[in-house]
């Protein structure tokens, strides 16, 4: 092909496949030379002959995020969220980009940027977005682009190859069987004393507030986990666990069934003394029969109204510092059940059952942790294994 001013430039018409309407998908390429001409139409031909030719097409990094987060037809609104949240800053940073132009360079410029520049949060602007975010945030992209390398709209995973910063995990807290005791001593008086049980039993936070007062046997003594209370940017939001695992039926002690007889009688002469103005319970679809069913949560404030998740975990904090307790947050004490369990021999099945993890290797690697008591008394192991090694007679003639 010559063009006007007499520069000669090569083309070729080549059918790279079908297209969605199943018509032939003819696509025309110009190169300068003859040589980059033949190289490209070998390279198609050879790329179709291994199913691994990709379309060229202009779907930018944002258009592939979004259409990735609504595939995702399995996951819960707060995990909804936290997807959202994190790929917010790859679609600010690389998402006006054309996916298949994305470089390696264009990701490392953002990862730099991400952990030296920082991010806005409402109006207050943080002075950097931390290892762990930014790793986050990359895992999930990496999940995109995987998708669209399966999808045949990508040659490969550029994320891949993007080094992801150093991150030190910080070791979880956990209070030691003394503290924990000492906790529930301090909060013996308290309204909600039941509810603190629950949560150094181990219950997350969203199934202590979403428990409801018929799933509450105080004569077969159980409890089963139907609900879950949550905040999912700053809406409350009532479901089902998100795991079949999560749902599930545990006994209750003596001290358990006291505290649950004593707050409800508590609350049957709060709703009589405030009349008209205690809480209708709330309405729900009852899991087991699919029927829309009254539930009353175990846990409300004196008119009958469910606590917000926040207000929850502060509150759970606080009592803490009154009690001049070691910090930790509402989560390590869950957090503390499992490892208290371990240090003593409960199975890491049993445990894992307990929690309602999806899998007891996960209960292991994450909720599991050694506490100072406990390294002290391995290292006298240790020291007794020694002295005995000492004073062992020597064997031969």
């Amino acid at each position: 092909m010559e063009l006007a001013d007499g520069q000669v430039r090569y083309r070729f018409v080549i059918d790279v496949g079908q297209k969605p309407d199943g018509r032939r998908d003819q696509r025309t390429f110009t190169y300068d030379t003859l040589k980059e001409a033949r190289a490209e139409r070998s390279k198609i031909i050879a790329d179709r002959a291994q199913g691994t030719y990709v379309r060229p097409g202009k779907t930018t990094v944002s258009e592939m995020i979004d259409a990735w987060l609504a595939g995702k037809r399995n996951i819960g609104d707060g995990t909804r969220r936290t997807y959202t949240d994190a790929l917010k800053h790859a679609k600010a940073h690389v998402g006006h980009l054309e996916s298949q132009k994305v470089t390696k360079a264009n990701l490392d410029t953002m990862v730099t940027k991400l952990l030296a520049t920082g991010r806005r949060v409402g109006n207050v602007k943080t002075t950097k977005l931390s290892p762990r975010s930014v790793n986050l945030m990359l895992i999930l992209l990496s999940a995109v682009f995987e998708s669209a390398v399966k999808q045949g709209n990508l040659g490969r995973n550029v994320v891949k190859l993007v080094e992801r910063p150093t991150h030190t995990p910080t070791e979880m807290g956990t209070w030691t069987a003394d503290s924990a005791a000492a906790f529930l001593e301090y909060v013996t008086d308290e309204r909600l004393h039941a509810a603190w049980q629950f949560s150094l039993y181990g219950l997350r936070r969203g199934e202590v507030l979403g428990l409801r007062w018929s799933d509450v046997d105080l004569v077969a003594k159980t409890i089963t986990i139907r609900w879950a209370r949550t905040s999912v940017a700053g809406e409350i939001v009532e479901k089902e666990p998100k795991t079949e695992r999560s749902k599930r039926t545990l006994p209750l002690d003596d001290d358990l069934v006291d505290a649950l007889t004593v707050l409800q009688l508590r609350q049957r002469d709060e709703r009589e003394a405030a009349g008209e103005a205690y809480a209708a319970p709330c309405r729900l679809v009852d899991p087991r029969t699919g029927e829309r069913c009254v539930g009353d949560h175990v846990v409300v404030d004196e008119l009958g109204r469910p606590y917000r998740p926040e207000w929850y975990g502060d509150r759970f904090e606080a009592l803490g510092k009154k009690a001049s307790l070691p910090a930790i947050r509402l989560h390590d004490a869950r957090h503390t059940c499992g490892t208290l369990m371990h240090l003593r021999g409960v199975p890491t099945a049993v445990i894992s059952a307990w929690l309602g993890h999806a899998s007891a290797s996960f209960t292991l690697a994450t909720y599991v942790h050694s506490q100072e008591a406990e390294l002290a008394g391995a290292g006298e192991t240790l020291r007794q294994a020694f002295k005995r090694a000492s004073v062992a007679p020597k064997s031969g003639v």
